[in-house]
């Protein structure tokens, strides 16, 4: 019972890690009002170059009753107490999330390739011989664009790409919709070392990895797409949505919290596991 109550413990810390950083990357901090940062970068991880911290096994982690300082830095050295800190601060905590509880998002892949035609984006991913396959269908608003756009997560192709929301709340505002085939990457409810993604990482298993930090990775692949056709699909790529509900909600969280280049996540209905703290879900009457 004691380890039960100690894992569960850790794992609220890193899910209260995890909400933290998409909504820091939607509301920012800065250490003075003159101070000013960008609501969204380029790049999927503006820390990618700074070395992984320290790890502790479980064993040493210690219990902390409250909700940690997310400006800490992870050796205990005190807290961040410039803007510019922040980049390695933050990643710190993704390799903390990655480590503890969904597994390794690899790095944007070094072979990708995109199209789009007839109102679906195409994109290829090529690892070590082994190439997946995204296709997502796109609605756009009429106009020339550029286009804000929200990614929804979707069971299976043609499903819509506003995940449990209603697709005029986004085609009323201008909104481009594009749905992320989760499907594609592995398989929701029964996962396979055999699922595409697993055979491009075969590192990875399912004994080793979590589908969170999969499905996570295959949002930033579409992502790479987009940037790849500006010159046909018209996206705003510094307006990007991601939303997704239950336990397409916490598909939505991760997928924002790990790639800077999400403007807003809208995670619907997470439950446990998602936003909601597994202290607060073990204690909820």
């Amino acid at each position: 019972m004691m380890k039960a109550t100690f894992l569960q413990d850790n794992r609220s810390i890193i899910l209260f890690l995890a909400v933290f950083l998409f909504l820091f990357n939607l509301l920012g901090v800065v250490n003075s009002l003159a101070q000013e940062m960008p609501l969204v970068y380029d790049v999927e991880n503006t820390g990618a170059a700074y070395p992984v911290p320290y790890l502790p096994s479980f064993s040493e982690l210690p219990v902390i009753k409250s909700l940690p300082d997310p400006f800490e830095w992870a050796d205990g050295r005190g807290r961040i107490s410039h803007f510019s800190d922040w980049e390695y601060r933050r990643a710190e905590i993704g390799a903390q999330i990655q480590h503890y509880e969904i597994g390794e998002k690899p790095a944007r892949p070094d072979s990708i390739t995109a199209s789009y035609s007839d109102s679906v984006l195409t994109v290829k991913v090529t690892v070590d011989g082994q190439t997946l396959t995204l296709t997502s269908q796109v609605i756009l608003p009429a106009g020339t664009g550029p286009f804000p756009a929200v990614i929804g997560m979707a069971f299976f192709p043609g499903s819509g790409g506003t995940g449990s929301l209603p697709s005029n709340i986004f085609t009323s505002r201008n909104i481009a919709t594009i749905e992320f085939v989760h499907n594609q990457v592995t398989t929701y409810g029964s996962p396979s070392n055999t699922d595409p993604y697993y055979r491009l990482y075969p590192n990875l298993n399912i004994t080793n990895t979590g589908q969170y930090s999969a499905w996570a990775w295959g949002v930033s692949r579409i992502i790479d797409g987009l940037e790849l056709v500006q010159n046909v699909l018209p996206i705003d790529l510094k307006h990007i949505a991601v939303t997704g509900c239950s336990y397409a909600g916490k598909m939505a969280l991760f997928a924002g919290a790990l790639d800077e280049r999400v403007a807003l996540t809208i995670a619907q209905e997470s439950g446990g596991g998602g936003a909601t703290s597994w202290r607060y879900s073990q204690s909820e009457p």
